[in-house]
């Protein structure tokens, strides 16, 4: 067994490529995603409908300690390059991959 972080990333669904990129450059090669999801959040609500716009995509990946530090940063820095900077939450906690 090794002992991991499991990470949940949970975003605007219009960064996608930039998280993407993100991961693709820390070799996160094993990762879930789910799309399309509806939430609620400091920015508001969003429902994909035309009052509450937008939805949230969330990816889970169980990676090693040393590398959640440094993903959390550049997607920090991704979230801040934008004007309106949007929706980005981490969750983390201990994993073990049996």
């Amino acid at each position: 067994m090794k002992n991991l972080k499991l990470v949940f990333l949970i975003f605007d669904e219009g960064v996608r490529p930039d998280i993407m990129e993100v991961l693709d450059k820390h070799g996160v090669k094993g990762w879930t995603t789910w799309r399309n999801n509806s939430g609620n959040g400091e920015g508001g609500p969003k429902q994909g409908t035309a009052i509450w716009p937008g939805l949230n995509d969330v990816i889970m990946m169980a990676i090693e300690e040393e590398k959640v530090q440094p993903i959390i940063d550049d997607v920090h820095e991704v979230q801040d390059s934008f004007p309106v900077r949007p929706g980005i939450r981490f969750i983390v906690t201990d994993a073990q991959f049996c």
